[in-house]
């Protein structure tokens, strides 16, 4: 293989990677190094500004100004107020309704999110409001300014052991890891999962396999984290099946399912969630939807595929190689048996039948896990889709066993236990992984030291200035975001901090909230992929490790995600600028300048 400069940068990658020590012993080394930080950053008396959120924004000669401006006269009349699209934000608390007379604030009140679609401005719900005067209402999240704390203080030391079983134990990936997997088990061992990834290898031509794949990734997205757990394995069986190295299987999943959070074809709840905590940054005035990025997400599925097609060809196959051949060198896919096409053709109509049913359960009005609220923008807000990994367990557990029954890899009922049983045993390198990580990562916030980057980086970007440069801020916006995200996982958490800092400052500077958002998600998705301290990398590592114990040592697959993330950085921002320069609307009514 030809030695370019980007190999012998892939190779220095893997070199010092895998001189780090276990993950297990490196999610403890950083659980200690928090503790020293935040014990030094709390002597030092260093702050975080959480900023303040105005949740309501009128527009007054040609501009968006905080507040409502209030006149009281004979012709007043009850004004409503609908922040719907905002209350649905979770990370929206504290909040509080505020009349203001001039620079006296005459009225305040708290405020419940449930309550931000039936607000009113009236005599009666705002007893300070007096005839003759003018008011300007607002509501808005307070401004608050909080230490960092410290890990090795008694606050720190107690909350420690009060917190670490919870830590372990509410580690939101732990369990849908587990409970989606127990469902892939069923499949699996049954014998569903390796027939349907016979049947699609030899139906689809194998030039478009990888391609396939990436999209799907992307696209395995509307379930949020459920594609990460479901897509790699089933990819590194199709790998498997076509002669190929089922780690670069692996490899294209995982990137397509963790790189595709700004690439779909459908929205997804990560839409619903950005678009709830923009609209709380804009007041609702401009108000987005829940297709605001659709136009350049549905472009960017082809882009995935494309730039990681290309990744894997150039960089990933031949450093991995493809499993030992029989002699003649061809690899040969088994055909399907007649027993085996009998009980595939049995499961999938099992499968149609089990989704049907729950599709009963979210597509009628009405039906019980449908958002009941009837804004269209909220239906990816329902319970079916917060709940997908129940529903995805049921599905792949019917068809598994329907396929078993069928095909008589089920002979009795404890042979489905056993499935499940043997998929956990495989995990219990993962489960022991997870109680370091999460006391790391929950250390992380306790101590605020995640709050503390994302506002130093915002303070950063505010300090550069973009009136005459805005292709430069842009770039650097989506770069700072992307660093961001190496430490700070939870999209929605950072959005939470940073819309209320820049969606108005990009308003101020003539750019609509969606292109805000939308770059956003793009420097959130880039390093989802290659960041070591995203939750689901230890399970990628223990996917490898089955594989090839040699090959699932930090360094290695590290080496293997770096050309994924930069040639996505680079694309994503050479087709975001690209976008910008053209002029061309991000969604339905989400053009880049504000009207």
């Amino acid at each position: 293989m030809k030695r370019t400069p980007m190999m012998a940068a892939l190779a220095a990658v893997e070199r010092f990677g895998n001189k780090l020590p276990h993950p297990f012993w490196l999610f403890c080394i950083l659980f200690g190094l928090v503790g020293v930080f935040s014990a030094g950053f709390s002597a030092a008396g260093i702050d975080v500004e959480r900023p303040e959120v105005q949740l309501l924004r009128s527009l007054e000669d040609g501009s968006y100004v905080d507040g409502l401006a209030v006149t009281i006269d004979a012709d007043f009349q009850p004004i409503p107020i609908d922040l719907g699209s905002a209350s649905h934000s979770s990370r929206l608390s504290g909040l509080q309704l505020e009349v203001w007379e001039g620079m006296e604030r005459v009225h305040v009140q708290p405020v419940e999110r449930k309550e931000l679609k039936d607000l009113v401005v009236s005599r009666g719900a705002i007893p300070a409001l007096v005839d003759g005067h003018s008011y300007r209402v607002h509501v808005v999240r307070p401004p608050q300014t909080v230490p960092v704390r410290s890990l090795l203080s008694g606050e720190g030391l107690e909350w420690f052991v009060l917190k670490m079983v919870e830590n372990f134990s509410h580690f939101e990936p732990l369990g849908l890891v587990l409970v989606m997997l127990m469902g892939v088990a069923i499949a699996e061992g049954a014998g569903l999962i390796p027939t349907a990834m016979r049947a699609i290898a030899l139906a689809v031509p194998p030039m478009l396999v990888i391609p396939v794949l990436f999209a799907l990734g992307a696209c395995g997205n509307i379930g949020s984290d459920a594609g990460i757990v479901v897509i790699p394995p089933l990819s590194a069986a199709i790998f498997k099946q076509l002669g190929r190295n089922p780690i670069a299987g692996l490899l294209v999943g995982y990137v397509g399912a963790t790189a595709g959070f700004t690439a779909n074809l459908l929205p997804a709840g990560t839409d619903v969630l950005a678009m709830s905590l923009t609209n709380a940054a804009t007041g609702g005035n401009p108000e987005v939807n829940v297709l605001c990025n659709w136009y350049f997400m549905v472009i960017s599925v082809f882009f995935l595929s494309g730039i990681g097609t290309f990744v894997t060809f150039r960089y990933i196959l031949p450093r991995l190689g493809d499993p030992a051949r029989p002699e003649g060198g061809e690899a040969r896919i088994e055909p399907i048996a007649p027993r085996e096409r009998k009980a595939l053709i049995v499961a999938v109509i099992v499968i149609l039948v089990v989704t049907g049913v729950w599709l009963l359960t979210v597509i009628p009005t009405g039906a019980p896990l449908r958002n009941p609220d009837p804004d269209p923008d909220l239906f990816w807000r329902s319970s079916f889709f917060k709940g997908l990994i129940p529903i995805l367990f049921t599905i792949f557990a019917a068809g598994g066993i329907a396929y078993g029954l069928v095909a008589g890899t089920i002979k009795k009922a404890d042979d489905i236990i056993e499935f499940m049983a043997a998929m956990m045993r495989r995990m219990g390198a993962y489960i022991v992984l997870v109680l370091a990580i999460a006391q790391f990562i929950r250390s992380f916030q306790f101590a605020r030291l995640d709050e503390l980057i994302a506002v130093e980086g915002a303070h950063l970007l505010r300090s550069l200035g973009m009136e005459s440069m805005p292709i430069p801020f842009f770039i650097v916006f989506v770069i700072i975001i992307a660093v961001a995200n190496m430490f700070m996982g939870s999209a929605s958490a950072k959005w939470a901090i940073f819309a209320p800092i820049f969606v108005p400052m990009f308003m101020a500077l003539g750019f609509h909230p969606a292109w805000t958002q939308l770059l956003y998600r793009l420097g959130d998705s880039i390093t989802n992929c290659v960041s070591p301290l995203y939750p689901f990398f230890p399970i990628l590592l223990g996917w490898i490790a089955e594989i090839d114990e040699d090959k699932a040592k930090v360094g290695t697959v590290m080496s293997y995600l770096v050309p994924y993330a930069f040639f996505l950085l680079i694309g994503w921002l050479l087709m975001m600028t690209i976008w910008y320069l053209l002029g061309l609307p991000v969604g339905p009514d989400s053009p880049i300048a504000m009207p």
